[in-house]
């Protein structure tokens, strides 16, 4: 496939993911996700929605998803990727959901790259997933991007064995060129394992998704947040300083402004980690960028009192 071997690189910095808005009754709120996408898109490098997790994707029926595809690529303006989640519970599903995905976006212009991400290890056991990818990879029309989320995967009934991808499995995935990155969550030490097996791709972008981790080691490609969703500016300036300390030295001042920014963001996302989805919707539905914090029927909902502790840091921030 040398049109997705050709793809251009993907970008560093900042990547926002996103939450999907409803209404009330539980469908999707276009005006809402219209909002949001314009609080976003001066300040976020690409963006990620649909996913399992912060998306909600698994819980929510398929025409909703289709319908939130076909309104971001009309609504998100590039010039960076969109990320859109088509995990589905077996791999037959994802491949389906795939294939319908890809005939909706025909005959639709976008100016700026579309790709997949999918978290395999909902599906599938690490063993025997390079084969499975190769054998449907050579049929798909957009480059892939992959999700490491163990936490995630551990709430499956029967979980596999392994919540992580293995090592030597990554190593291999990479080897497939329609494979263009990996938004990874999880333990540090695997974190660093799974940089050196993608040395041997330099295109290939390892993108931290702990925002906790990323302000005290930033030795990723960029970091995915999904906080950003609510400060987009702050967290813009923080990702940058994290991978460009140098800009820091001409500016008087900047690193305790910088320190003190950075620690209000951290306050603020030790703070939602708990059930993001829930949490999230709150915040910005206080922020009047979505009118419901409705959430999917399978979502985690927040602990109480989470809310309230929530919108009084959001208080302070102000």
């Amino acid at each position: 496939m040398s049109e997705l071997s050709a793809t251009p690189a993907l970008p560093a910095g900042l990547i926002i993911e996103l939450v999907t808005p409803l209404t009330a009754t539980g469908s999707l709120d276009a005006e809402g996700l219209a909002r949001l996408v314009d609080h976003v898109a001066p300040y976020a490098q690409g963006i990620v929605a649909g996913s399992p997790g912060l998306g909600e994707a698994l819980g929510l029926p398929d025409s909703l998803r289709l319908e939130l595809l076909r309104r971001l690529i009309e609504l998100w303006p590039g010039p960076g990727p969109l990320f859109f989640g088509v995990t589905a519970d077996t791999r037959d599903k994802t491949w389906d959901l795939i294939q319908e995905f890809e005939a909706a976006c025909q005959n639709r212009y976008y100016d700026y790259q579309l790709y997949w991400l999918d978290l395999p290890l909902w599906y599938h056991s690490n063993r025997g997933l390079p084969a499975s990818y190769q054998q449907f990879l050579t049929a798909v029309k957009h480059p892939l991007v992959l999700l490491n989320q163990p936490d995630f995967v551990q709430r499956r009934a029967k979980p596999w064995k392994h919540p992580n991808l293995r090592t030597a499995v990554f190593k291999k995935l990479t080897g497939l060129s329609e494979i263009k990155g990996l938004i990874f969550r999880g333990e540090m030490s695997r974190f660093l394992n799974y940089h050196r097996a993608a040395l041997s791709r330099p295109d290939f972008a390892l993108y931290e998704g702990n925002e906790s981790r990323f302000l005290s080691r930033p030795g990723s490609h960029g970091l995915v947040s999904v906080g950003a969703q609510l400060y987009p500016a702050a967290w813009q300036e923080v990702t940058h300083a994290c991978q460009h300390p140098e800009d820091l030295a001409q500016q008087p001042g900047a690193q305790a402004r910088l320190w003190k920014l950075s620690t209000g963001l951290l306050r603020l996302a030790q703070c939602y980690e708990s059930a993001p989805a829930a949490l999230l919707k709150t915040a910005l539905q206080e922020l009047k960028i979505i009118k419901h914090d409705t959430t999917g029927p399978a979502t985690i909902p927040a602990a109480a009192g989470a809310k309230e502790t929530l919108l009084d840091l959001m208080e302070v921030r102000r």
